[in-house]
């Protein structure tokens, strides 16, 4: 039976639901440019940790960890739910310490012109929109596929509907909107995975049939793959790296009301990820042990319910991605929008109140509208985040250490990114995951079998902690207060 008709009225339901409770939300706030774009110390622990999951599990739940999976093992789903968990429990320290000496910065942009100058904000600014843009992209497109896959519906029209529902409140109300919808709809993230989990484990004749594949396959259950704990590995770094110039997570960070709220959300969170990760993965490795050929990796959990489950889990896959969009999307545009609004009025003082109210919300409208088109070519949900995750490696540990108040100068700060970048990019795996584009690794006497996307993502952290380490032991590297 086609899914396309109960498809497009759960997605009329979920996405017109979300909008109307966005909306009413949004009257009963009074929205100025503060507001829209800063939610100073206005939410407890329990809201910020469910709309912090909410936040940082988006639709590519749904594809990412089963696909890498699937590849891998089981060694890969632990090492990306590690690397989910680690930036959470990194920001339960790092989002207090720099919030108490940069207390009126509202992301790490302003933090480092506060630290080294505009010319370091434009930096970290444009790094920040590079990952937010393509994790924008990369959640319409994932949605585009769910449906598409599922129930057949063409990719632009799903983009255009979740687009267009999710623009009208978030670029209304601004971020105490979305922190509050966020809050709503993480509370149903888990629930339906669990029901589209244990769906599929009955559709598949119970835990020991579901399993029994995969018997046959320890390559793909071994704790101890190496090339399982490689892409773990890489998957820990890039996602840390990521997220760490995420600025609607740091929105969320100043959202809190105080650094004890900070660290309990942050924490608690960090545990609510795990198995969200490890339930979504799973799904990689029924899908591998039933189809080592892999001829549909990127939609690994999508082929296995399609396949194998009745029409209901199907259709709580559905709703399930739905929300993960909505999660997400409306954070990620309000995050742009916060981004450039902060650096148009530190570049321009004059800008009135008003006048960036008017740009956080055309730069949300924009942002989303722009990523349409984009996510209806279909592009690897995947690829499309790695790539975004390694430039962020390339400047995670200098810009972040000099935050801290390591005594990196201007100049070390941008030899350190551009030197990383200069190496660690061309070592980079092309759309296949496997070849790279220059492959580094005899020259550093590596096994020829090793994960270029770890040697890429090695090279990304260590060059720019090295560079930078000796720009700071360069004699008169004061360190610009």
């Amino acid at each position: 039976m086609s899914l396309a008709v109960p498809a497009l009225i759960i997605a009329a339901a979920v996405c017109g639901g979300f909008a109307v409770l966005g909306v009413l939300y949004a009257r009963r706030q009074a929205t100025d440019a503060e507001g829209f774009t800063a939610a100073r110390g206005s939410t407890g622990p329990l809201r910020s940790a469910i709309s912090l999951l909410a936040l940082m599990t988006g639709t590519w739940v749904l594809f990412s960890p089963s696909e890498m999976t699937s590849y891998t093992g089981v060694a890969t789903l632990l090492g990306y739910a590690l690397g989910m968990a680690a930036p959470l429990l990194i920001l339960a320290w790092l989002g207090p310490a720099l919030v108490r000496r940069h207390p009126d910065a509202a992301g790490p942009g302003l933090m480092a012109r506060a630290r080294w100058g505009a010319p370091a904000q434009v930096l970290i600014s444009l790094l920040a929109i590079m990952y937010m843009g393509s994790y924008l992209v990369a959640e319409l497109t994932a949605i585009s596929g769910v449906f598409g896959v599922i129930a057949g519906v063409p990719a632009w029209a799903t983009a255009a509907l979740v687009a267009g529902t999710t623009l009208t409140y978030a670029a209304w109300g601004g971020v105490r909107v979305t922190i509050f919808t966020d809050a709503v709809q993480g509370w149903f993230i888990l629930p339906l995975l669990i029901a589209a989990f244990v769906g599929t484990v009955v559709a598949l004749g119970g835990w020991e049939a579901a399993q029994q594949p995969l018997g046959e396959r320890p390559d793909l259950m071994a704790l101890a793959s190496r090339p399982g704990i490689e892409v773990g590995v890489m998957l820990i770094l890039g996602i840390v790296a990521a997220n760490l110039f995420d600025q609607s997570v740091w929105q969320r960070v100043l959202a809190c009301r105080d650094d004890a709220t900070r660290r309990r959300s942050f924490i608690l969170a960090a545990i609510a990820i795990v198995p969200v990760i490890i339930l979504a993965g799973w799904f990689g490795l029924w899908y591998a042990a039933r189809n080592p050929e892999l001829p549909a990796a990127s939609t690994a959990l999508f082929q296995v319910v399609a396949q194998a489950t009745p029409t209901w889990v199907a259709l709580a896959v559905l709703a399930l991605a739905l929300i993960l969009v909505m999660s997400t999307l409306g954070s990620l545009a309000n995050g742009l929008a916060g981004l450039i609004a902060a650096d148009v009025a530190s570049f321009r003082p004059a800008t009135t109140p008003a006048r960036r109210l008017a740009i956080g919300r055309g730069v949300t409208i924009a942002a989303a509208l722009l990523a349409v088109p984009i996510a209806a070519a279909q592009p690897s949900v995947t690829y499309v985040f790695l790539v975004a995750d390694l430039l962020c490696a390339c400047a995670v540990v200098p810009v972040f250490a000099g935050l801290l108040g390591a005594p990196l100068p201007l100049w070390g700060l941008f030899a350190a990114v551009f030197t990383a970048m200069a190496v660690a990019i061309p070592a980079f795996p092309r759309t296949d995951f496997i070849t790279p584009m220059v492959d580094l690794r005899p020259v550093l006497c590596l096994p020829a079998d090793c994960s270029a996307m770890l040697v890429s993502f090695a090279l990304a952290v260590g060059v720019s902690t090295l560079v930078a380490g000796i720009c700071m032991l360069v004699p008169g590297t004061a360190r610009r207060k």
